[in-house]
C-alpha cells in the first residue's frame, strides 16, 4: 500500500522538475505551444520512478503547450460503452496560469491516478475503473501516446489507451487511430483511456 501511494509523490516530484528546466529555444517553444508530448526523463529521473514503482510499473508523463489562446484544459478517464466513449470521470483547469501543463497518470490495480500540475498549483484524482484487470497475461493490450500530438481546441487526444478481448486474442491498440476506430473498440470485449482535450 504505501508503495501505491509513493508513485503519485514521485510523479509529483518529477513534474516539478521537468517544469524548471530551461532546455528549449524560442522556436521549439513556440511550435510547441499547442501540443501536448511525452516528458524526457533524465535517467536519474527514470531510475527514482523505478526505485519507487518497480518494474512493473505502469506510468506515463506528459508536456502541454496550450498557448495563450486557450482558455482552460479536461482531463478524463473514459470507458467505450454502446458505441461511444463514456466519461467515468474527470478533471482540469478552466484557465491556466502558465504556458505548460505538466500531466502524470499512474495505473495500479484498478485505479487510474491523474496528476496535473500548472505552474505551482497541483490536483489529482483517482477513480476506480470496473472491468480494469493489468493482471491478465493474455486478453489484453495497452499503449501510452509515444509521440506528440496538435492539440485542437474541442477534440480529445488520447494519452493511453487499454483494451480486452476474451476471444482467442487482442489485436494490439495504437495511438491515435484506435481511439477514434469505432468498428475496432467495438471487437474488443472493453475498451479503457485517458484523453486530454483544450478549450480556445
Amino acid at each position: 500500500m504505501k508503495k501505491l501511494l509513493l508513485i503519485p509523490l514521485a510523479l509529483a516530484v518529477l513534474l516539478t522538475g521537468c517544469a524548471g528546466r530551461g532546455d528549449k529555444n524560442p522556436e521549439e517553444s513556440a511550435a510547441a505551444a499547442h501540443q501536448v508530448a511525452p516528458l524526457t526523463l533524465s535517467e536519474e529521473e527514470s531510475a527514482l520512478l523505478d526505485l519507487i514503482a518497480g518494474t512493473d510499473g505502469e506510468y506515463g508523463l506528459y508536456a502541454c503547450g496550450m498557448g495563450e489562446d486557450m482558455t482552460g484544459c479536461t482531463i478524463e478517464v473514459l470507458s467505450w460503452e454502446d458505441g461511444a466513449w463514456q466519461t467515468l470521470a474527470e478533471g482540469g483547469l478552466s484557465s491556466s496560469s502558465s504556458e505548460t501543463l505538466r500531466l502524470g497518470i499512474v495505473l495500479s490495480g484498478n485505479k487510474i491516478t491523474v496528476n496535473f500540475q500548472d505552474g505551482s498549483s497541483k490536483y489529482s484524482y483517482a477513480p476506480q475503473v470496473e472491468g480494469m484487470d493489468r493482471d491478465l497475461n493474455s486478453g489484453r493490450s495497452w499503449v501510452w501516446m509515444d509521440a506528440p500530438q496538435e492539440l485542437v481546441a474541442g477534440e480529445r487526444v488520447p494519452l493511453y489507451l487499454e483494451v480486452y478481448d476474451s476471444g482467442d486474442g487482442v489485436r494490439s491498440a495504437t495511438l491515435p487511430d484506435t481511439f477514434t476506430n469505432a468498428g475496432q473498440l467495438n471487437s474488443y470485449d472493453r475498451a479503457y483511456a485517458v484523453a486530454l482535450t483544450v478549450e480556445g
